[in-house]
Order: C-alpha cells, then sequence, then structure tokens
C-alpha cells in the first residue's frame, strides 16, 4: 500500500502536480511513519509547491531517521540522507535566510569530504558549492547593509536580524481545508453563538475588507459593534484556551489555579494533583484538569524535560521569551496529536529556531507582575489589528496576594466563588472599550505598541506578524521620516533584484 501511494506521488511529481504528490505521500506517511524516503520526497513536493516552511521540517525529519539508521544504512539511503541535507539547505534559501542556508551547504561539502558520499555525484557536488559561494556573498553584503543602516540617522530601506528573514505566507494551504470550513455558515454560526454568550449580544462577525497595499483588498473576518458602546463599558470576557506559567509558583498546567502540596482552608487554592507518570514535574488542581490536559496537549508534552529544552533554545537564540517558547511547545503539541509524526526534541529546536517571535501568538499576557505567564483566547483573536485602537484587554479577578496581613474582602471571595460555580475560569480576560464606539463599527485591538512611531511600529509588526499596517493613523504619519520603508529582497533572495537600486 504504501509503494502504491509512493508511485502516485512520483507520478504526479512528473506531472507537476506537487499539491495531489503531498497527499500521496502522507497518506503513504500515515502507513509508515519512519519511511525517510516518503519524507524526502514530501519535501521536494513542499519546495516545488512553494511552502518551503514545511519543506524545510520534512527535511530535517529525513536527516533525524537516516542519523537514527547511521550504522546499518546502505548505498540508497545515503542518497536519501544527502537529498534531505541538500532540500534542507534550499528551504533555507527559499525561507530568505543566506547565513544559515551557507552553512547547510558547508556541512554537505564537508560530510562529502570526509566520508566520500556515493549519494551526492559532480554535478550535486559542484551546484552546493556554487550555492555556498553565492549564500556566503549575499550574507556578507546583509551584514554590512546592515551596519551602514544602524549607522544612519534615518534609515533607507527595512532590514531585518541577520537570521531573520521575510517570508510571505498566503494563510492557506491548497490540502488545508481548516480555513473554508472555518467561513462556512455552519461555524459562522457557532462562533457567533459563543460571541453572543460572551458579551450578551453587543458582537457580530463579520467579513471586513483591509488596505494591503495593492489592488485587491484582502478579505478576513472581523468583530464589529451590535449596539453604540460607551467609553469605560465592559465589551466581552473570555477564559484562556490554553495557558502556560513559570515554576517559580505552584499551579495547575491546565488551569492555571494555585495548588497547595496540602490540602487547606483557603478556600482560592487547591490540592495538588500530581501527574500519575512519575517523570512527569507537571501538576493539576485534580483529576478532572489533568484529563483535559492529556486531551488536549499533555500526553505528547509528558515526561519530557521542558526545562532543559527552553534553556538549549534561549542560549541559542537569546531574543526569544520563555513564555512564547512554552506557548509553541503545546500548540506544537496539540497539532503532534493529529499529525503521523511523535514529538521529537530536535525537531523543536529547529522548529523554534526559525518560527518563534515575541507576541507572536495572539495571546494577550495574563499578569504583566508575573514573568513567563501568558495564554491564548480564541474569541479574542478574532479582532483585527489597528494601531489607533478603540479596545484593549484588560485582567480582573487576579488572584487575591497570599499575604498574612492582607484577607480577601467579602465582595471579592463572593463573586470569585460565583465565577468558578458556573465554570468560569479566574484568569479571564476583559474587553474594555477606549472610547465610544458607534453601532456596526469594527473594533480593533494593536498587535504593537501603541506608543512607537511608525516605522518602529512597522517593524514590529512585520517581524512578528508578516503585515504592514495601512491604518488611518499610518495614513496620517506619511511623512518623510515615517513613511512605509521598501525592503531590499536581493539582500534575502537569491536571483530576486527587488530592492537591489536602494544599496547604491
Amino acid at each position: 500500500m504504501t509503494d502504491q501511494h509512493r508511485k502516485n506521488g512520483n507520478e504526479a511529481i512528473k506531472n507537476k502536480d506537487y499539491i495531489r504528490a503531498w497527499e500521496e505521500y502522507t497518506k503513504g506517511l500515515e502507513i509508515t511513519p519512519k519511511d525517510p524516503v516518503l519524507w524526502s520526497n514530501r519535501s521536494f513536493a513542499c519546495l516545488k509547491a512553494g511552502f518551503p516552511e514545511l519543506a524545510l521540517m520534512d527535511a530535517r525529519r529525513v536527516i533525524i531517521l537516516c542519523d537514527q539508521d547511521a550504522l546499518s544504512r546502505d548505498q540508497s539511503l545515503e542518497t536519501v540522507y544527502q537529498k534531505g541535507k541538500f532540500r534542507y539547505a534550499e528551504s533555507l534559501v527559499a525561507l530568505g535566510l543566506p547565513r544559515l542556508a551557507a552553512e547547510a551547504f558547508s556541512v554537505i561539502i564537508s560530510e562529502d569530504e570526509t566520508k566520500h558520499f556515493v549519494g551526492m555525484n559532480y554535478l550535486d557536488r559542484k551546484k552546493v558549492l556554487e550555492r555556498r559561494i553565492e549564500l556566503s556573498e549575499i550574507n556578507l553584503k546583509q551584514i554590512h547593509q546592515m551596519v551602514e543602516e544602524g549607522q544612519k540617522e534615518h534609515e533607507t530601506f527595512l532590514i531585518t536580524e541577520e537570521d531573520v528573514g521575510f517570508y510571505q505566507f498566503n494563510g492557506k494551504y491548497p490540502w488545508d481545508h481548516r480555513p473554508d470550513e472555518r467561513i462556512k455558515e455552519s461555524a459562522l454560526r457557532e462562533l457567533q453563538h459563543k460571541l453572543d454568550s460572551v458579551s450578551n449580544g453587543k458582537l457580530k462577525l463579520d467579513f471586513i475588507k483591509f488596505d494591503s497595499g495593492d489592488e485587491n483588498p484582502l478579505t478576513q473576518l472581523g468583530v464589529v459593534s451590535n449596539v453604540d458602546i460607551k467609553v469605560e463599558d465592559i465589551i466581552m470576557e473570555e477564559d484562556p484556551f490554553l495557558t502556560i506559567h513559570n515554576h517559580y509558583y505552584l499551579r495547575c498546567d491546565y488551569c492555571f489555579h494555585f495548588l497547595e502540596e496540602e490540602p487547606g482552608d483557603d478556600e482560592e487554592s487547591r490540592f495538588r494533583y500530581p501527574c500519575p507518570n512519575s517523570s512527569c514535574q507537571e501538576s493539576f488542581c485534580n483529576y478532572e484538569c489533568y484529563c483535559l490536559a492529556r486531551n488536549l496537549y499533555h500526553d505528547v508534552l509528558c515526561g519530557k524535560d521542558i526545562e532543559r529544552l527552553i534553556d538549549y533554545i534561549q542560549r541559542e537564540r537569546g531574543d526569544i521569551k520563555k513564555n512564547n517558547l512554552l506557548l509553541l511547545l503545546k500548540l506544537f503539541a496539540i497539532g503532534k496529536k493529529r499529525s503521523v509524526c511523535p514529538l521529537d526534541v530536535e525537531e523543536i529546536k529547529h522548529l523554534t529556531r526559525f518560527n518563534t517571535t515575541t507576541n507572536a501568538f495572539g495571546g494577550p499576557v495574563i499578569d504583566q507582575t508575573v514573568h513567563d505567564t501568558a495564554a491564548i483566547f480564541p474569541l479574542i483573536a478574532l479582532f483585527n489589528h489597528n494601531c489607533d485602537n478603540n479596545v484593549e484587554g484588560r485582567q480582573y479577578l487576579q488572584e487575591w496576594p497570599k499575604s498574612n496581613t492582607i484577607t480577601m474582602p467579602s465582595i471579592y471571595k463572593m463573586l470569585r466563588k460565583t465565577l468558578r460555580s458556573i465554570g468560569c475560569n479566574s484568569y479571564r480576560m476583559t474587553i474594555i472599550a477606549k472610547n465610544d464606539i458607534k453601532k456596526g463599527e469594527q473594533l480593533f485591538l494593536t498587535y504593537c505598541n501603541p506608543d512607537y512611531n511608525k516605522k518602529s511600529r512597522h517593524k514590529q509588526l512585520l517581524r512578528s506578524y508578516g503585515f504592514l499596517c495601512y491604518c488611518n493613523r499610518c495614513e496620517k504619519e506619511k511623512t518623510d521620516e515615517f513613511k512605509t520603508l521598501p525592503i531590499a529582497w536581493c539582500l534575502y533572495f537569491p536571483g530576486d533584484l527587488r530592492g537591489k537600486n536602494l544599496l547604491n
């Protein structure tokens, strides 16, 4: 059965039908998830279809599987191994990461010289050498331009850090039908019902057109007001879908509540229920929270040394916040529960090397006073961005400080008890109106620091979310100093001449 899917995929590749090839290789991987040939073929299909971020991880899987079988792999597997390394490097090129791509090509060359792999013929080796030289030159130019631009009072074009490239994703994979399912009438009715529940009918889902800087406006879901709203009005409240926290305090890994080692008189505290797996350090409120976490994400992460993994990634990339990494790991675990391959620590290391950016998950920080604490709120994530936001998220009903000198007010205690009786998490987020909002107006949060000037806001949005803002505030700030900066694409993508004149 697997061979048939491989043959079907190969036939689709010949016909340049890369999407069908991806589907056939995926069906084969569902049967034999540790077949490096299928992973290699699917990586090639992704690369040709224009999805280098997927090709990168599939190629990485080829390398991992071949490394695990290093002692027994034969000549044919050596060929697959080299193809995996080559496609890994080519994926980095397509993602606009010239330094990392040059390093990946250098690894191929050095291994070829030391092991004399039969899998790489003369033409392949020549191509690899040429690519390494070309990318090394591009990287030197990039570093030179970074230094020059950094010394200027006003930048003339936008450039990222050395290992952060520009890659625009169109928001949908051809084989992924979830975006279409999301806007089906039944799904929209369900979302609207949830919005009605949390906002008492104040909000309405709608399709919104956004100026994206070109002739074709972007259309996507947004949230508009169903009623006139006054400044400081409470618009909606939502409990988090997923939370993360540091380990300085004992908390439930699922619902976030403070825990106690032993039962106490404090009704705000809950007794610790440790994970039944003795090698796992996570704790929960009770068996119910444990089961909910296990069904959502915990099975994949259970027993793994998450702290060691976090420390490793932060050493490699000191700019990555721990709360982002923890959220990414849980989200990755949720995705892995639906995939054909188990979670792999090496894969996570490489995933986080390229896909973690500050505030990248649409999840407001729950408590600024508690480090490494964050959450994802799915309904709040429906709100679109505007640099001049008309609503903001606030967090009420935080846990009362544990202190011998401060007692919890009775009205606060009663409110907390009522909310808990109806299943509300104590870390719910409340959306408040910043100013008066008319019926039919769209409601906006801000995805960047609103105190920044336009140039700094656009840098933050582009690097973290991959888009530039064309809101009224940004349009009004169209001065020479704050105009939208062009990108010198030739510093990222070999052969792309866009923006080359900016370097002169």
